[in-house]
């Protein structure tokens, strides 16, 4: 099992807070895929709020049934196949925000610049600085769904393409009061792109394809 942590909002449910609103870039991927549902929300926009956190204890699969290109599962040197290293620093990504967003945000945080890349590494940075501007802090829910797929679909060279089914239940807080500014419950179906740069994955975009509120839609898929 690996424990992580995930935050994330569609643009259907965008909400301001005192005149400002959360939101973090998530950046055009490809075409709409996964799971259908009549109660889905899909999104196209290349921002996206990003309103709620939760930990997750998460299974983390590679299979690839829709890849069309070409891939390789030679093993790396740590002994993880190319698959599994890619979905750990997937996972790694989300881990390293929400870490950055915890307690104090901490836009300078190295950890940030070790997972991301391109303009999702400035949209993360900047969403964390905006968090520490206007008071803001993210925290796990007390009860978490612990629903958490993520698989490698494509991979080709330098660049991959995983999916990913996650329920999203924590909350973001009011760092002087403790007052919680949202804390709903959404499943996400997200697509994300990571490239190999200096040595090691790191995401480079995750676009939200589609969302339910609660714990639906594709988490309950087999």
């Amino acid at each position: 099992m690996v424990r992580s942590d995930r935050i994330d909002r569609a643009a259907a449910h965008r909400r301001h807070v005192s005149g400002w609103t959360i939101a973090l870039a998530i950046l055009i991927g490809l075409g709409v895929v996964g799971c259908s549902d009549d109660a889905a929300t899909t999104s196209t926009s290349t921002t996206e709020p990003r309103g709620s956190s939760t930990t997750t204890d998460t299974t983390s699969s590679t299979s690839t049934p829709e890849s069309t290109a070409s891939t390789t599962s030679a093993s790396t040197p740590n002994g993880q196949t190319a698959e599994e290293e890619i979905v750990a620093r997937y996972i790694g990504y989300w881990d390293a925000r929400f870490a950055a967003n915890s307690g104090t945000p901490n836009p300078d945080d190295p950890a940030l610049r070790d997972f991301a890349t391109g303009a999702q590494l400035d949209a993360v940075i900047a969403e964390t600085r905006s968090n520490l501007e206007n008071g803001l802090a993210f925290r796990p829910a007390a009860n978490p769904s612990d629903i958490q797929r993520v698989d490698v679909i494509d991979l080709e060279g330098d660049h991959a393409v995983v999916q990913e089914c996650v329920v999203t239940d924590g909350v973001i807080y009011r760092r002087n009061t403790g007052e919680v500014v949202d804390g709903e419950v959404y499943t996400q179906n997200i697509r994300g792109e990571l490239q190999h740069v200096d040595g090691a994955w790191r995401v480079s975009s995750a676009r939200l394809i589609q969302q339910w509120e609660g714990v639906a839609g594709c988490a309950h898929a087999s």
